[in-house]
């Protein structure tokens, strides 16, 4: 009898200790489901145009690791260089954020497009810290170029500005248009339509006058008209300012920058107003190509000929035309970063 009861017992705790490893099983494939569920990518999450559903989270983190270094940079302070003598622009360092960087993956839903998390890193100098130099060009990292078209003549040379905005559409490219109030206040039409087509608005004064010879005062009233002026017909206040005959007086640039205006001159200059020749315009400026190059022309009978040479020859060396916006943007590296980020070497 007793060795029945046993028998029993014993069966009972083998039933409950199956039991019990049955349990436990089941709460660890939960366990590890739920966790699988946090550490796995949904199904065609993306970054940029590659696809990370179904990457475990540690093959994420080793890629993103792996290449951190590759998307880390130093911010770069705003200087003057010594020998152009000009205000080179700052740039914002970035960071790529590893941890906050996959925890977004991860977290990501179904079909969901991630941007990276990146961190910016601000520089100790900037173009702010000199208001009494103006910039004659990008930061030389950039292999860019930037088209700077001064505006104070109307009547038939209204029609050689036609042929240059045409041109530039042509192209696909962007200028940087600085107009004299003067001419804004005339020909309000064009004003909008170079504003409508995706260009650049800027300042070169009212009257055209040698600011040299003015007074602070006059100086401010000459920047700030033509801005109400531009912003009548537009909507829009212009940032960028340019004093005409490209006058290098302090006092033009300090003021300027009391009126929120950031100085801009130019590296290149097409001497267009002598009328040397298509080809000689070209040659001047293709031979002489840098990058951040700011390059100046006027709206000239030679000029829409010669624009097209220029664009067309800057573009086979390989630059890209960027406005003032893009050229002056502290934030270069940032633009790139998110570009390089890749997922191809990371294993099936």
């Amino acid at each position: 009898m007793s060795v029945y009861i046993r028998s029993i017992t014993l069966t009972k705790l083998l039933a409950i200790l199956v039991v019990a490893i049955l349990c436990l099983s089941a709460m660890i494939f939960v366990a590890y489901s739920i966790h699988n569920s946090f550490t796995t990518v949904s199904a065609d999450v993306t970054m940029g145009r590659f696809n990370l559903g179904g990457k475990k989270k540690d093959e994420i983190m080793h890629y993103l690791e792996s290449i951190s270094s590759e998307f880390s940079f130093e911010a770069q302070d705003a200087y003057i260089d010594s020998e152009t003598k000009s205000l080179i622009p700052h740039l914002n360092g970035c960071q790529l954020d590893i941890d906050a960087t996959a925890e977004k993956i991860v977290g990501a839903k179904k079909g969901e497009s991630v941007d990276p998390v990146i961190h910016t890193i601000l520089p100790l100098v900037t173009i702010k810290d000199f208001s009494h130099v103006p910039i004659y060009q990008g930061n030389p990292i950039r292999k860019q170029a930037s088209l700077v078209i001064n505006i104070s003549w109307g009547n038939e040379f209204n029609d050689y500005l036609q042929e240059m905005l045409d041109i530039l559409k042509d192209q696909g490219v962007k200028g940087n248009f600085f107009l004299v109030g003067k001419w804004a206040e005339k020909y309000p039409n064009l004003v909008k339509q170079i504003h409508q087509e995706g260009h650049i608005l800027a300042n070169h004064g009212y009257s055209d006058p040698y600011m040299s010879k003015i007074s602070i005062e006059e100086i401010s009233i000459e920047i700030n008209k033509t801005n109400d002026l531009i912003k009548e017909a537009t909507g829009y206040t212009p940032i960028y300012f340019s004093p005409p005959y490209g006058e290098k007086d302090t006092r033009i640039f300090e003021q300027s920058t009391k009126d929120s205006m950031v100085n801009v001159l130019w590296s290149l200059d097409t001497i267009d107003w002598q009328r040397p020749g298509i080809d000689a315009m070209a040659d001047r400026i293709l031979n002489n190509m840098h990058n951040g190059a700011i390059i100046l022309m006027h709206n000239t009978e030679q000029t829409p000929a010669a624009l097209k040479k220029i664009i067309i020859g800057i573009k086979e060396k390989g630059y890209e035309i960027v406005d003032l916006d893009t050229m002056l943007s502290p934030d270069y590296y940032l633009q790139n970063i998110k570009q390089k980020i890749s997922i191809e070497d990371i294993p099936n």
